[in-house]
């Protein structure tokens, strides 16, 4: 009986994937503002994360954080667009040079959106502030 007892205070499984995959979008952020940049590995993590949060059962019904988690990848999704134009070649033009400039300021526009996400998740899961 008491077993009965005690796993009504375990968090739900959705709940502790929730948390796990709210750790690998902090990991993945983390990367992007190492100098240098681990790009690729961030990039393939976020893309893990956004299948994860599509595919995992009852996962969308964790509410407020699956919403924020979802918003948070997009974020550094959206950085991994915009460092593959960076790696682009440059021709040295006005319009490129203004472009990649506009790119640079995204990037670190989606970082600050992405922790705002984070943290939004971070609070919904009981979990630590992650930045």
């Amino acid at each position: 009986m008491a077993v009965l007892f005690l796993s009504g205070c375990l968090p739900a499984p959705q709940q502790l994937q929730a948390a796990g995959l709210l750790d690998q979008l902090v990991v993945a952020r983390a990367m992007f503002a190492d100098q240098p940049a681990r790009v690729d590995t961030a990039c393939n993590d976020v893309g893990d994360v956004q299948t994860r949060l599509y595919g995992e059962p009852g996962l969308a019904d964790v509410r407020p954080a699956w919403p924020a988690l979802r918003a948070a990848a997009d974020a550094l999704q959206s950085i991994c667009g915009r460092r593959t134009l960076l790696a682009q070649p440059m021709d040295g033009s006005l319009t490129l040079t203004q472009a990649r400039q506009r790119w640079e300021q995204g990037i670190q526009r989606e970082i600050g959106v992405a922790c705002d996400y984070l943290r939004t998740a971070a609070v919904a899961l009981s979990h630590a502030t992650p930045c």
